[in-house]
């Protein structure tokens, strides 16, 4: 790790964490608040969806009465707080860390100093997980306090952590694989449609697998396969062969040196 170097990656990516954190929690505001101003006709919301056919109902991430709670109303919109927001975001500074480097042509002026490759990368993935952790701590409080509030904390603060630790795990994978592909591509360019072309893809190629019962062994391959948002389920646990999944996926993105 380069303390300049650290600095330096800190204070580049400083605005795109704090937009992206800003845009996050105003949308958990907005969504916790509905809730609040809908709570007593929510249960005539939930019998609306419960006539949905069950493979919608699977895909979209919901189920019977879940709506009734307000753990169950936050884990629908979860997908779209973390994995989705906060994936496309992770991915993006994952990705940039290094491809500007390459825009600014600054990568041999790195390699030129008395800087080793470890240490480039080091001190570019210790930045990367900063503002991973960092994007999914703000997140973690704000949606505790709304539903909180929300509820009369009338919900269980177990599951909702267990909920976030999934979501933080499928964070830091996304970002370093787009860490990763910066590093395998010749001439690489940030891009955020990247991003969003693999977090997006990724979910609806999730939400397709689940409708379609044939093929279920599929969904393995998509990283949203390794989080479990059904927190109302009287056997909601951490499972940690998901955890370890992520991982080890992790571990690999981040052993491949520029």
């Amino acid at each position: 790790m380069n303390r300049n170097l650290l600095t330096k990656d800190l204070q580049r990516n400083l605005k795109a964490f704090l937009g992206w954190s800003f845009a996050a929690v105003i949308f958990i505001g907005i969504t916790v608040g509905i809730y609040s101003s809908m709570r007593e006709n929510m249960s005539m919301i939930t019998a609306l969806y419960a006539t949905l056919p069950e493979s919608i109902m699977e895909a979209l991430n919901f189920g019977e009465d879940q709506w009734n709670t307000m753990l169950g109303f936050y884990s629908t919109y979860f997908v779209y707080y973390v994995p989705i927001m906060g994936g496309i975001f992770a991915y993006h500074l994952g990705e940039r860390l290094l491809a500007i480097e390459e825009q600014n042509k600054t990568a041999e002026f790195l390699l030129s100093r008395p800087l080793s490759r470890n240490t480039i990368v080091a001190s570019k993935l210790i930045v990367c997980s900063f503002y991973i952790i960092g994007f999914n701590i703000l997140i973690y409080l704000m949606g505790l306090i709304s539903c909180g509030l929300a509820s009369e904390w009338d919900y269980s603060t177990l599951n909702y952590t267990i909920l976030h630790v999934y979501g933080v795990m499928f964070c830091l994978f996304i970002g370093y694989l787009g860490f990763f592909i910066s590093v395998i591509m010749k001439k690489a360019k940030s891009s955020l449609m990247i991003g969003i072309g693999i977090v997006m893809g990724s979910y609806v190629f999730d939400m397709v697998i689940r409708i379609t019962d044939q093929v279920q062994f599929l969904s393995y391959l998509t990283p949203f396969k390794y989080m479990r948002i059904d927190v109302i389920s009287p056997d909601y646990k951490l499972e940690v062969w998901r955890i370890l999944v992520l991982f080890f996926a992790s571990v690999i993105c981040t052993n491949k040196n520029p």
